[in-house]
């Protein structure tokens, strides 16, 4: 968990020095495993937390006595280790900060979520995968989310725009496959696409590639060579779909 997080959401700004050093403590414990603590450590702690270094003597008095007791002396050691009560407090409340299985790390880094996130949740979870696979290295995965992304749009321009019956399949249930919308999308006189439908095909088939062909890896290269299209095409089929102005 990076730093930066555990801090705003443990609200540390707000807590005195010996709670911060507490929980800065319990980071670095679930972090390295180690339940025993230098006081030079806590001190870089803070410091590289943003806080001032601490008088170690006076902060160690306050950990290791008094009603501020979060921490044990360690024996043959200079080093202080907590409490196990209060450790299992501590793991009670911030623990599942660890687990967590919702949050995607992403940071703009293909497309920017300033400008495309915040209309639709879902459409926020893809954009943040896409930014995530980008960032570390997994293009394939890029590539299958980015198209995926495209034929959602497509799928909700033509809803805003009352049309969608004109993509469905025989039975009227379904929607065709991205191919058949394409087809479709690039001719249709009533969702009126600039330029950027000579590019769908593209983004369809990169798509395609990584995850249909076997022997197939997408690279950066393969995702940057479609970006900035990729980005113009986002920005008109939100427009087309309702979801900007």
């Amino acid at each position: 968990m990076k730093i930066i997080d555990y801090i705003e959401a443990t609200d540390l700004k707000s807590k005195t020095e010996s709670e911060r050093s507490k929980l800065l403590c319990f980071y670095h414990s679930k972090e390295t495993n180690e339940m025993q603590i230098s006081m030079a450590t806590i001190s870089d702690l803070l410091v590289q937390s943003g806080f001032n270094a601490p008088n170690t003597s006076r902060l160690k008095e306050k950990l290791t006595k008094g009603k501020e007791k979060a921490f044990l002396k360690s024996k043959n050691s200079t080093k202080i280790e907590f409490i196990p009560a209060v450790f299992q407090s501590l793991e009670k409340r911030y623990g599942n900060l660890w687990n967590d299985d919702i949050t995607i790390e992403s940071n703009s880094e293909l497309i920017d979520e300033k400008k495309f996130c915040g209309q639709r949740g879902y459409l926020d979870k893809l954009i943040k995968q896409v930014n995530h696979s980008y960032s570390n290295n997994c293009y394939d995965a890029a590539a299958v989310l980015m198209r995926r992304l495209f034929e959602v749009l497509l799928v909700l321009s033509y809803q805003n725009l009352g049309i969608d019956n004109e993509i469905k399949d025989a039975s009227g249930n379904g929607y065709l496959m991205l191919e058949g919308i394409v087809n479709n999308a690039k001719n249709n006189p009533t969702l009126k696409l600039s330029r950027i439908k000579k590019e769908f095909d593209t983004f369809r088939m990169v798509g395609n590639f990584s995850a249909h062909n076997i022997t197939y890896t997408a690279g950066k290269k393969d995702i940057d060579d479609i970006k900035l299209n990729y980005r113009v095409m986002l920005e008109e089929l939100y427009s087309k779909a309702g979801l900007i102005t």
